[in-house]
């Protein structure tokens, strides 16, 4: 049985890569069935929107969306992000942002010393909520005291799924994890981050945390000291 795929190139580099992209997968004899829907920022030069107004119903009735590049500078990032990206991503819930980074063989790399065996690397980011959440608005329009005011919302079940998804990545490749996110002074997460009670963790198995670092545990081991308030932390390892 073949799987039907929905090419959108979208713009710039997109429609170089994507292309390309169809080719590999040709070659590799899959039963994949490709149709393009040139989408994006010209047929919004076209027409005033990204994307036609069935547009979510003609995706939903494919397998696989293989998406390039969306935004040109012609077009406000605004409206490209949310007249075809985020609609994208909310509808059919593509809550992984995954970005493989890999120096393959005998190419060189702007680091010195280093090869294909040191750059090997899965960055995975929250792809649905955050600054993605679309909550805030403006007040006061037109006036001296006009406001914009953006919310963004990290969601316990949002983290803790995508939480989830890089453990198990972590698990299968080389077991070590690490976190990056953005805090103020103030506690107050700014970016992939959140703050849940220390008395309900993530509940992710075979894994423990100390502090504010996660610490490879083994029976009789000291765990140090009572974990942070964060459900996040630098480096990880598992427990087996």
């Amino acid at each position: 049985m073949s799987h039907r795929i929905a090419v959108i190139p979208g713009d710039g580099v997109g429609k170089e890569v994507i292309p390309e992209g169809i080719k590999v997968l040709s070659a590799l004899g899959l039963p994949l069935e490709f149709e393009e829907l040139p989408w994006g920022c010209e047929h919004y030069e076209r027409t005033g929107r990204m994307m036609p107004d069935d547009a979510l119903a003609t995706l939903a009735r494919f397998d696989a969306i293989y998406l390039g590049a969306i935004g040109w500078p012609t077009v406000p990032d605004h409206v490209s992000l949310w007249g075809c990206l985020l609609p994208i991503r909310k509808t059919f819930d593509q809550y992984v942002n995954l970005r493989p980074v890999r120096l393959p063989p005998g190419i060189r790399s702007p680091l010195a010393g280093r090869g294909s065996a040191d750059v090997d690397m899965l960055f995975i980011r929250e792809n649905t909520e955050g600054e993605y959440s679309g909550a805030g608005g403006r007040v006061h329009q037109g006036t001296p005291a006009e406001v914009a005011v953006e919310v963004p919302v990290f969601t316990r079940r949002a983290i803790e799924r995508c939480a989830r998804y890089a453990f198990e990545r972590a698990r299968e490749r080389r077991r070590r994890l690490v976190s990056v996110t953005k805090s103020t002074p103030a506690g107050t997460p700014t970016s992939s981050g959140t703050r849940w009670s220390p008395a309900s963790p993530l509940p992710i198995p075979r894994w423990r945390w100390s502090g504010c670092t996660w610490t490879p545990w083994r029976p009789g081991w000291s765990c140090g000291p009572t974990p942070s308030t964060w459900w996040s932390a630098p480096t990880c390892s598992p427990t087996s």
